[in-house]
């Protein structure tokens, strides 16, 4: 246990330490308490040096982890080499099998086909929340996409890093370029906001009405995704197309593939949203999500408050005793922590 803590040290000497107040508050009740004393967690995010400072808490909390990542990312193989050589316990996603734990902390509801937690699951992503609200299972699951901390990171997070990978990995200067966004959830309104800082050609498209009517209100141009040749028209314009709607295929499904290729061509999503009609060699990245291809895939202020309410929901599942369906995390904790997060570093949220 010192070899690996020893090592998130030396990482976690590369971030300043105001970037992280939530994780620092629960480290200090894990130095005291040792509240995961002898539980088993499988625990399947985005392996990033951000990733590996949450899972401190795990450790000194006392867990037994097992560490893989989303088949979305590449990850950074001498960052793993130098977390298995401190003693940390890494498997590939298709390695796991036959192992049960106590736990899963998931990330595009890419566990829920492995064997089941014996207590439950935590899910992230808006992706996998709408995977697990889909089935029936035999386990608790707490949704911190269902909440607003997860704004924090997925719409100004997101926001923020996706604008800083492409302008580092296309090399172009994107003033006053035209992008087209397809999804104004979390993710989606983000990229449009922060695209707003660079450029006032931005389209939005989605299919829900609402959502329709609120990038509207916020100033951007937008159609139902239901229109199709205006939107395929419009498509063949656009310096870039990015997807966020978190609908495996939605391109392919809904659209003539050949109206979107002259573009830079963005997943955003955990599913390969462009789909069938496109190659992989077509969208930027493989169609993985581009801010995971850059240094920082997102800024330790906006991660800090969705790390800590992922971990917290081992403590909901411990003590809540939660009916087997799918839970959004309790609004009372994510408005104090929103609250707490704002008073800390003065960030408009009201987009």
């Amino acid at each position: 246990m010192n070899s690996i803590i020893k090592f998130i040290s030396t990482i976690k000497n590369e971030y300043a330490n105001f970037e992280m107040p939530f994780l620092n508050k629960q480290l200090q009740r894990m130095l005291i308490n040792k509240p995961y004393k002898g539980l088993t967690i499988l625990h399947n995010t985005p392996f990033t040096k951000e990733t590996i400072l949450k899972l401190e808490i795990l450790y000194v909390g006392g867990a037994n982890l097992t560490v893989t990542s989303p088949s979305f990312m590449e990850v950074n193989t001498d960052l793993v080499q130098a977390f298995i050589k401190a003693g940390g316990r890494w498997k590939q996603l298709n390695e796991i099998t036959n192992e049960t734990f106590d736990f899963h902390l998931d990330c595009a509801a890419e566990l829920m086909d492995r064997n089941p937690p014996k207590i439950g699951t935590v899910e992230i992503t808006g992706t996998g929340t709408n995977k697990y609200e889909s089935i029936k299972t035999n386990y608790p699951i707490i949704s911190v996409d269902k909440s607003k901390i997860k704004n924090l990171e997925g719409v100004l997070g997101t926001g923020e890093a996706f604008v800083r990978a492409f302008e580092t990995l296309s090399n172009e200067d994107i003033s006053d370029k035209k992008f087209m966004v397809f999804g104004y959830g979390k993710v989606g309104k983000g990229i449009a906001h922060y695209l707003k800082l660079k450029t006032k050609n931005i389209l939005v498209i989605d299919k829900i009405p609402q959502n329709v009517e609120k990038a509207k209100l916020a100033g951007f141009e937008s159609y139902l995704s239901d229109n199709k040749s205006k939107i395929e028209n419009l498509a063949s314009e656009m310096f870039a197309i990015v997807t966020a709607t978190g609908i495996k295929d939605v391109i392919s499904n809904n659209f003539n593939s050949d109206y979107f290729k002259g573009s830079y061509l963005v997943n955003m999503g955990g599913e390969d949203e462009f789909g069938f009609s496109f190659k992989t060699e077509d969208v930027m990245c493989e169609k993985r999500p581009i801010n995971f291809f850059i240094e920082k895939p997102t800024l330790m202020r906006y991660l800090d408050p969705v790390f800590y309410a992922h971990n917290l929901g081992i403590d909901l599942l411990l003590y809540a005793n939660l009916s087997n369906e799918l839970h959004s995390f309790p609004k009372f904790i994510s408005e104090e922590v929103v609250n707490d997060w704002v008073s800390i570093f003065n960030e408009n949220i009201n987009i």
